[in-house]
C-alpha cells in the first residue's frame, strides 16, 4: 500500500540526556545535530540514518533486549577491542554490564545496557556471510571512517546498522511489512526477519517473542512518504474501523515545522510514524 522513499528516523526513549548523549557520542562515535526541549537527533557520520533521543526522566522503563540498536566495526578484533575499553570505562558512563565477545550467525558482538534502560550492541560482520545469503553482512559504509576521527579507544564503529523489534506472529508480521509498509524483506529465516527499504543499507531485526513488554510510543521508526497527500491517504486508510491492515491505534495528522506527519500502532503494537515534506 505505501511507497515509503525511506526508512529515515529510530526513535530511542532514555532517563537523562546529560547521561545517555556522551554513551552515543564517545563510545559509539555518533554526532549531535541538535539538542531541544528534553529531545536530541544524532547522526553517525557514515550513516544517514538520524537517531532521535527522547529525555524520558528517572521512571523511563526499562526496555526489552531484544529492542536495541546495533553499531558496526571493520574488523573481527575490534569486538575485544570495544569490550576491553567499554568494561574499563563502566563506572564513568554508569554502565550496568558489558557482555564479553561472542558469536552467533555470523557476527561477533558484545552488548551493554547504558543507564537510561537501553541496551547497545558493537557488533562485527563477517563478509562471507554474503555468499551464504546472510544480505546484511554486506559493508553499510561507502568508505571507512579513519581511527584519527574516533581515537584512543581501539575500535571504530563505522555504522549505525540495525534496529530491533518483537513480533507476535511472525508470518502475519511479514505480511504487513511487505504488503503494507511497502519494505523489503531481507533475511532471517524461523526465528527472524530483516527489514530494510531497498534504497538504504540499515535494517530492523524483528523477533517474535511469546511474551512482550510493549513500547510506548516514543520507541518508534519512521518512514518518510513522498507527498503530504500521501500522508493524508494512508491516515485516512488507517483510521477506518474495519481496516484490513491491523492497525491497533492512529493518532491525528500533525502539520509542525515543515513536515506532515502521524503516529501509528500496528497489529504487534509496535509503534511507527509517517511524515512527508511540505515542500
Amino acid at each position: 500500500m505505501l511507497r515509503p522513499v525511506g526508512l529515515t528516523h529510530g526513535h530511542y526513549e532514555c532517563r537523562s540526556l546529560d547521561e545517555t548523549l556522551p554513551i552515543f557520542k564517545e563510545l559509539l562515535a555518533l554526532e549531535l545535530v541538535n539538542r531541544h526541549n528534553g529531545e536530541a537527533v544524532l547522526k553517525h557520520p557514515n550513516t544517514d540514518w538520524l537517531l532521535v533521543v527522547h529525555e524520558g526522566g528517572p521512571n523511563a522503563r526499562n526496555k526489552p533486549h531484544n529492542n536495541h540498536y546495533g553499531f558496526r566495526v571493520a574488523h573481527h578484533e575490534e569486538i575485544e577491542r570495544a569490550y576491553s575499553y567499554i568494561d574499563a570505562q563502566k563506572d564513568k558512563y554508569r554502565i550496568k554490564s558489558v557482555t564479553k565477545p561472542h558469536e552467533a550467525h555470523f557476527a561477533y558482538s558484545i552488548y551493554f545496557k547504558e543507564p537510561g534502560g537501553n541496551d547497545l550492541e558493537i557488533e562485527y560482520y563477517n563478509p562471507n556471510a554474503v555468499q551464504h545469503g546472510r544480505r546484511i553482512a554486506a559493508t553499510p559504509w561507502k568508505q571507512l571512517m579513519a581511527e584519527d576521527r574516533f581515537p584512543g579507544r581501539g575500535y571504530v564503529p563505522q555504522a549505525m546498522s540495525h534496529g530491533t523489534l518483537q513480533c507476535d506472529n511472525k508470518e502475519a508480521s511479514d505480511r504487513f511489512y511487505k504488503e503494507v509498509l511497502g519494505l523489503d524483506i531481507v533475511g532471517g529465516g524461523r526465528h527472524s526477519t530483516y527489514i530494510k527499504h531497498p534504497s538504504t543499507p540499515w535494517y530492523i531485526v524483528v523477533l517474535p517473542m511469546p511474551h512482550r513488554d510493549y513500547l510506548a510510543p516514543v520507541n518508534r521508526f519512521t518512514l518518510k512518504l513522498g507527498s503530504p497527500e500521501e500522508v493524508e491517504k494512508a491516515h485516512h486508510a488507517f483510521s477506518q474501523q474495519s481496516n484490513p491492515y491491523g492497525i491497533t491505534e492512529t493518532w491525528d495528522v500533525e502539520r509542525n515545522n515543515g513536515q506532515t506527519s502521524f503516529i501509528f500502532s500496528d497489529l504487534d503494537k509496535n509503534w511507527w510514524e509517517l511524515t512527508a515534506s511540505n515542500q
